[in-house]
């Protein structure tokens, strides 16, 4: 695989249009502070916010442009600004970079944001620890839960033209049943993947793991519109809290991707290495098949206010060997397929978003994984399965209600069942038995209501509430709900509806207050509230997790599935 990525950036280079240099984490804040100053400002930005991630480079710009123009001048949106310039101080001239009062041991957080960083003409570095300990109490458990994660965080350039991240966490963690009851599904660990059994002395504890997550990608910029990665990461793509086309809930994927920029267009390819199995059901001797995902997504900025993008991904394998038909950075994949006689598994979809009001982003994405309209209008064939697709809509209100920083979101997101499942079961749309889109796999819908209130500038209030209709499968029946699943072992043809199988409701409410005591260090409170009411009282579960911690640097997802 290797020896055909290094031989794409020889082909394709000359091809690209656009440029990409290290970017924010995905679950960084960042990315909303981006989101709402755009909408609230009216004033334009560069960055196409469907495609995360975002350079550091076009979010400390943008930053800068806004500042300039002297646009947002509350207290809590320059705070905004110097959060954003203490965090990407690389990307400025040394006249906008904060330094610290008291750098510690004269070497060390000179400026806010970075333990360690060298500035030098034609190489810079950052270096910065990441660490995330928490502690809860889950009803009915005399255990404890914990997350017990230390890492180290490292990025640079060279010459302005080569860049580079790596990041590597270890990790030991105790996680509420839920989270526990998936890993002994699937026998991967949400968001990390392989594990290992952990037995702590201290505390005694059953149910705990340990594992390791690493990142890192080295970077090129070809040109000034053109950019290349290769790495190891996970990618996003929608402007939701969940994306029904490519999302960073799963485990990391090694990938070279592709990203051009250039007047109103942003054009981004992935291609990707997959594992369809988990190394802890077949052993770490035994060598894990390999898939291979190939993704275009093409973002075009209509006005400032109005963007519309275009989504198509092809899984496929080939018995350890890659189609070379797919190194194609623009055909269309439908196209290919015809030529190569393929058996592979193809999504397409359309997204978009929309600022109105200088308060409010309505956006949304359609995912179609095979569709045939005559089986929708003719009664005699409705409910067949091969309608697989999914539909989201949202509705994003920036300083709700005239009260500064008070930011409300609600997103309802719908998909069929058997939806990202394939026939052979290796092309399920899915990596390391974790899904590469919605945590909740296929055969579900889903409202979901987020507030987020920054009372002071270092104290910032969260709540979510999400509630969903889904699904499990009966033993031994195949009603859609897991992709990983052939869906030649489907129960019927026709008559299929969302909640099919042993329908459930589902309900999530998470309170969440953090303060922020240093520059991305946490104190953090968590409630979690859960429940499972489903019409096999066996598979009703009901969850309550009160849990404290200290954070730094580290953005991981809310596991709320």
């Amino acid at each position: 695989m290797l020896r055909y990525l290094y031989g794409l950036l020889i082909v394709a280079s000359p091809c690209l249009i656009s440029a990409q240099d290290s970017g924010l984490p995905l679950q960084s804040p960042t990315y909303h502070l981006l989101g709402r100053l755009e909408v609230l400002s009216g004033v334009p930005s560069d960055i196409h916010p469907e495609i995360r991630e975002i350079s550091r480079r076009d979010a400390a710009g943008y930053a800068r442009k806004l500042d300039t123009m002297g646009v947002l001048n509350g207290k809590l949106d320059r705070a905004d600004l110097q959060y954003i310039f203490d965090d990407n101080n690389d990307c400025l001239p040394d006249s906008l970079c904060r330094m610290s009062r008291k750098p510690l041991l004269k070497y060390f957080y000179r400026t806010p944001a970075n333990l360690f960083e060298v500035n030098a003409r034609d190489f810079s570095l950052r270096v910065n620890p990441m660490f995330n300990f928490q502690a809860g109490d889950q009803n009915a458990d005399q255990e404890l839960l914990f997350q017990n994660q230390r890492g180290l965080e490292v990025r640079g350039t060279v010459d302005d033209k080569v860049f580079f991240y790596t990041n590597v966490v270890e990790s030991q963690a105790r996680f509420a049943d839920y989270v526990t009851d998936r890993i002994s599904m699937f026998s991967a660990v949400p968001g990390a993947g392989f594990y290992k059994r952990y037995h702590p002395r201290f505390p005694k504890v059953t149910d705990a793991y340990d594992f390791n997550v690493a990142n890192a990608f080295l970077g090129f910029h070809v040109t000034r519109h053109v950019g290349i990665q290769l790495g190891h990461g996970r990618n996003f793509i929608g402007n939701g809290y969940r994306s029904l086309f490519l999302s960073d809930v799963g485990n990391s994927v090694f990938f070279l991707k592709l990203n051009t920029r250039v007047w109103r267009f942003q054009y981004e390819n992935i291609f990707m290495e997959l594992n369809p199995g988990t190394a802890n059901t077949l052993g770490t001797s035994t060598r894990i098949a390999k898939k291979y995902a190939a993704v275009h997504y093409l973002n075009y900025k209509v006005t400032p206010k109005l963007a519309f993008g275009f989504f198509e991904a092809t899984i496929f394998n080939r018995s350890q060997d890659f189609e070379f038909q797919y190194l194609n950075p623009v055909i269309l994949y439908r196209t290919v397929e015809g030529m190569i006689g393929s058996p592979d598994n193809v999504q397409i979809g359309v997204d978009g978003h929309w600022n109105l009001f200088n308060h409010i982003q309505l956006y949304g994405q359609v995912l179609l994984d095979e569709f045939l309209f005559s089986n929708v209008v003719n009664p005699d064939q409705s409910g067949w399965w091969g309608n697989k697709f999914g539909l989201q809509g949202g509705i994003k209100y920036f300083n709700a209600l005239g009260i500064d920083h008070l930011d409300l979101q609600v997103e309802f997101n719908s998909v069929r069942p058997y939806t990202y499942s394939h026939f052979d079961s290796l092309n399920s749309y899915t990596h390391y038995s974790q899904p590469l889109a919605h945590p909740l796999w296929s055969n579900f819908k889903e409202v979901i209501a987020l507030v987020r209130y920054q009372p002071f500038p270092k104290l910032t209030l969260n709540a979510r509430l999400i509630q969903a209709k889904i699904a499990d499968d009966r033993p031994g029946e195949n009603w859609g709900n897991n992709p990983l699943l052939s869906n030649s072992s489907r129960v019927q043809d026709y008559g299929n509806e969302i909640g099919q199988g042993i329908g459930a409701s589902l309900r999530i409410i998470g309170l969440d207050a953090a303060w922020m005591i240093h520059h991305n260090l946490f104190i953090e409170g968590k409630l979690l509230l859960r429940n499972k009411n489903s019409d096999d009282d066996a598979l009703d579960l009901n969850t309550r997790v009160l849990a404290v911690g200290l954070r730094m640097n580290m953005w991981n997802r809310e596991l709320d599935f």
